[in-house]
């Protein structure tokens, strides 16, 4: 040891990989669905996750952000997976279209992942619970004329587990779900403004937006303020995922806790414990309400017109 610190020796890891088969190099995979991967804040909390419990047991993280097409991952993808220099990996797969686990395990690659395609092992969050609650929470409040911003379902498995549990709620508050407007964006702010504009261009009477993510309520919130609705008083708004912004945002967003750094770690401890020839059983990940101040009830002299 005192030899390694004089000569600052370093160990070379593809030696080390060739005499061991071993890198200790996980990949995680955040496909490229709708906009640049890391404008989303939810997936900085999930790879946190995973770095935290990487880092505890020596082991790097090599990230990788494959375009996806109905033929599957790109090429530059599909050429890591089969160049020997990863030990397992960790991806959002949550595409109907298209799979980024699939090619992995078809290597005999240990892979877990975060989302519901069909694999052994995978972590998920109880989206049909936390869209459960956000309705319970809104219709709970008075409100009858409730708005969705969605993203289309076809395109991402856990939207539909959202929109199952917003229906589920509506139901049990005696709302008809099929008569709840509803415009879709692509998970953006921008998205969030534009679909708010259409749902109020329709609909003025609205009283309150039930939103799929954090940053389309953003969006929501940005838009009622430029034409004068005030926010929750007119117009009451949440959102889902709680990303840190929620809670600095003004008014700060009622939203779903989905515990993206939980997910992550979860993810990272199933892949290891698969490294160590053991067989971990799936994980959903428990989802809470986080109630602001974007959310209030209903005013009765909006609710009364109709």
């Amino acid at each position: 040891m005192q030899a390694v610190e004089e000569l600052g020796y370093v160990p070379n890891l593809a030696a080390r990989a060739l005499s061991s088969g071993k890198t200790c190099i996980i990949a995680v995979v955040f496909p490229y669905v709708y906009d640049a991967i890391f404008t989303d804040p939810l997936v900085l909390r999930i790879l946190e996750g995973i770095e935290a419990e990487c880092k505890k047991v020596g082991y790097n993280i090599l990230l990788s952000t494959p375009r996806l097409t109905s033929a599957g991952p790109d090429k530059h993808y599909q050429r890591l997976i089969t160049s020997g220099y990863i030990d397992g990996v960790i991806a959002l797969d949550n595409v109907p279209f298209a799979s980024v686990i699939e090619p992995v395990t078809k290597k005999s690659i240990p892979a877990v992942a975060i989302g519901y395609y069909d694999t052994e092992y995978c972590v998920r969050s109880d989206d049909y619970s936390g869209a459960l609650q956000m309705m319970e929470h809104v219709a709970g409040l008075g409100h009858k004329r409730i708005g969705i911003i969605a993203v289309p379902e076809n395109l991402h498995y856990s939207i539909q587990h959202r929109l199952a549990g917003l229906r589920a709620g509506a139901e049990l508050a005696g709302l008809d779900f099929n008569l709840l407007p509803r415009a879709d964006g692509d998970f953006s702010t921008l998205s969030g403004s534009a679909c708010a504009a259409r749902l109020l261009a329709v609909h003025p009477d609205l009283t309150a937006v039930i939103c799929l993510n954090d940053r389309m309520a953003m969006g929501v919130i940005q838009y009622a303020r430029g034409i004068g609705l005030d926010v929750p008083n007119r117009l009451s708004v949440v959102g889902y995922d709680d990303i840190p912004m929620a809670a600095a945002f003004s008014p700060p967003i009622t939203t779903i806790d989905q515990r993206a750094p939980e997910l992550g770690r979860a993810a990272a401890r199933m892949l290891l414990s698969i490294f160590d020839h053991r067989s971990p059983s799936s994980v959903q990940i428990p989802t809470s309400l986080v109630v602001r101040q974007s959310s209030s009830v209903a005013d009765q002299s909006n609710t009364e017109r109709g």
